[in-house]
């Protein structure tokens, strides 16, 4: 059976008022490893302690442009403490896209990370694929970035949400989707648990492992408070699928 991690956004206000606690009941639940969303200043090495206690894997994180770019030692402790294996840029700031920018620190953190033994990938949302001075910033990305170091983190939601076809863009980037983003597309364009939209799952993740992609995450970004029934659907779904 595939493993399944939840990316800890999700889950961003049981995390705060009971962090351990949350760790332990997202892994009784059944996930196999989390994707973290934490302060720098956080503590990681009670967080990755409980982890190997609980046998909660750590694969990825995800790590703001200003902390790749003024921070980037602190970040590699960070990942070196947790055992993971990529870091991720998860959103660029309206104020912080100026793609030529964006490009060359991701570059360069990714050159710093590769030396550490850990991949870059970069996450994107919808606007991505609004164009931008005669070309969109995903093609951009996709472009002026060198496979060598950066990957990406395809999200299906935002994916459909700006236009486009879920498979068809995990098929064109065969080879740099390492991560996947797991939440579904409602009838109406909002976001949904798995397997309460209008995604065919089954044949995305069937594409992004012919893609190479080595983790899958479920995601929601504004679950029904208190998040838990939310993540608990999404992983019940995913494993009807094998």
């Amino acid at each position: 059976m595939r493993p399944i991690g939840v990316q800890l956004y999700t889950l961003r206000k049981p995390f705060a008022a009971d962090p351990l606690g949350t760790l332990g009941r997202i892994r009784d639940i059944g996930y196999d490893a989390v994707e973290f969303a934490a302060p720098l200043g956080s503590d990681f090495a009670g967080f990755a302690a409980c982890m190997r206690e609980i046998g909660l894997d750590c694969p990825a994180a995800h790590v703001g442009l200003a902390d790749m770019a003024e921070r980037p030692d602190t970040v590699l402790a960070m990942a070196a403490t947790l055992g993971c294996r990529y870091l991720v840029m998860p959103y660029v700031m309206p104020e912080q896209r100026d793609w030529t920018g964006v490009i060359a620190t991701l570059g360069a953190f990714a050159k710093r990370a590769r030396g550490e033994g850990l991949r870059v990938a970069y996450h994107h949302h919808d606007f991505e694929f609004e164009t931008v001075d005669g070309v969109r910033p995903f093609d951009r990305l996709v472009a002026e970035t060198d496979p060598a170091l950066v990957d990406f983190e395809l999200d299906v939601y935002w994916l459909k949400k700006g236009g486009e076809n879920p498979r068809a863009v995990i098929e064109q980037l065969a080879g740099r989707v390492k991560l996947v983003h797991l939440k579904d597309y409602s009838a109406d364009g909002g976001m949904a648990d798995v397997g309460a939209g209008t995604l065919d799952f089954a044949a995305l993740i069937r594409a992004a492992d012919a893609a190479g992609a080595e983790h899958y995450f479920v995601e929601h970004d504004f679950p029904p408070a208190p998040g838990w029934p939310s993540v608990e659907a999404s992983l019940a779904h995913l494993r009807t699928l094998g």
